[in-house]
């Protein structure tokens, strides 16, 4: 039987057997096929779920202003003041 790298093909008819003459080719083929990353078993839902676990979203935790009583994001500066930490950091807005 001919060997699937090979370029020859047979017909019905003739009985000769075709020789694969391309064998560093098909080597080659083997190693690249080798190369594909396949799991070796499958990922259950609970371990797939805790390699998930710290990707969701958090939210954004606002507290009080001491000064002006409304509410900023923490180690934020306040934008409308321009303090931080009870000092100025930037010229305060109009």
């Amino acid at each position: 039987t001919p060997c699937r790298h090979s370029p020859f093909r047979l017909n019905a008819a003739s009985n000769e057997s075709a020789v694969c003459i391309n064998t560093a080719f098909s080597i080659e083929d083997k190693q690249e096929e080798a190369r594909m990353a396949v799991p070796k078993s499958k990922i259950s839902n609970s371990r797939r779920g805790m390699r998930r676990s710290h990707d969701r979203l958090t939210a954004v935790n606002y507290v009080e202003d001491k000064d002006s009583g409304e509410l900023r994001r923490q180690h934020h500066i306040d934008l409308k003041t321009g303090m931080y930490k009870g000092r100025q950091v930037l010229d305060p807005k109009d």
